[in-house]
């Protein structure tokens, strides 16, 4: 028998149709998407939902969250064998960052989106949704991390990321310090969480302004990621701003706008013991924001948080 998997749509470019401007997301119906790509029957036993329909710029902790408790309900059940979602590519590493850390199944789950919407002459998404399927189905594919699938290839959700905004393979690939599929014991468990913790990202840049970082203290967030220069470096005023903020108790991440090389405790320029901030190792912002996030639903503990960013549970 055929495997059972259940596909969850949240809309994006795969759901999109073509507009006057270019196109818009989150348009089309699973049923329609599905209806082009008669092949997959031959693949697996298929049920579907129309979770959201919405371009992934649109995509919200609040959606995360009641998502990762439909996945996990749906894996845990013996009915499925896997599941795939479709979804925007804007973010689609920071769902399956979210995922990967909350679900607690070892079932495959593949994210899935394209680059052209559906009704182009040359839409990329039903390509896609074959590997998707092909690789939820895929018992070798049980007890990886989430998988995203965009230019037909997958790739584990630690490693993801989205290098180019136009191009069909748009997702890069950067080294990642460690795994953690989900199902595991570095998992969350957020299933009685209705609201996280408030995250926020301050970008850095040369003579970078203290307004954003200032704001987010203002607002009472919870934590914030530096996007920093290189190695996670700072202009000093916003350098000083973050240890002023980390005395009055919010959590501080250091991160890199740089795609690859990461940022660490040891060999920088920045004291994190002494400063009492976090190194996100390969983590980019936009993963660690999820991380930081995830983490404060635990601990506000900076030493156990670090343990957390070296994917030590």
């Amino acid at each position: 028998m055929l495997p059972k998997i259940h596909i969850i749509a949240t809309g994006g470019t795969i759901a999109g149709k073509s507009s006057e401007k270019g196109y818009v997301a989150g348009k089309t119906s699973i049923e329609e998407i599905l209806s082009a790509v008669p092949e997959l029957k031959e693949i697996a036993r298929l049920d579907f939902e129309q979770f959201c329909n919405i371009g992934s710029q649109d995509m919200d902790e609040t959606i995360w969250l009641a998502l990762s408790k439909r996945v996990d309900s749906l894996l845990l059940s013996e009915e499925y064998d896997g599941v795939v979602i479709t979804h925007g590519t804007d973010t689609m590493e920071e769902t399956a960052c979210f995922l990967n850390w909350t679900i607690h199944s070892a079932k495959p789950v593949v994210l899935v989106g394209s680059m052209r919407p559906s009704d182009a002459l040359d839409a990329d998404g039903p390509a896609n949704l074959l590997v998707a399927v092909r690789g939820a189905a895929d018992v070798k594919n049980a007890g990886k991390e989430v998988l995203l699938c965009l230019g037909k290839k997958l790739l584990e959700s630690s490693e993801a990321f989205k290098k180019d905004s136009h191009e069909i393979d748009a997702l890069g690939c950067v080294p990642p310090d460690f795994r953690a599929p989900h199902g595991k014991n570095f998992g969350f468990d957020i299933r009685n969480e209705n609201v996280l913790p408030r995250v926020g990202i301050v970008y850095g840049y040369g003579g970078a302004s203290t307004i954003p970082l200032q704001a987010f203290m203002d607002a009472g967030y919870d934590g914030v990621v530096l996007a920093g220069v290189g190695g996670g470096n700072f202009y000093s005023p916003v350098q000083r701003l973050a240890e002023k903020a980390v005395r009055m108790g919010m959590l501080i991440v250091r991160s890199t706008r740089c795609p690859y090389g990461g940022v660490y405790t040891l060999g920088g320029e920045v004291d994190d013991l002494k400063l009492g901030f976090v190194a996100a190792g390969s983590l980019n912002p936009q993963k660690a924001r999820v991380l930081l996030m995830l983490a404060l639903t635990e601990t506000r503990d900076v030493e156990k948080i670090r343990l957390k960013f070296q994917g030590v549970n």
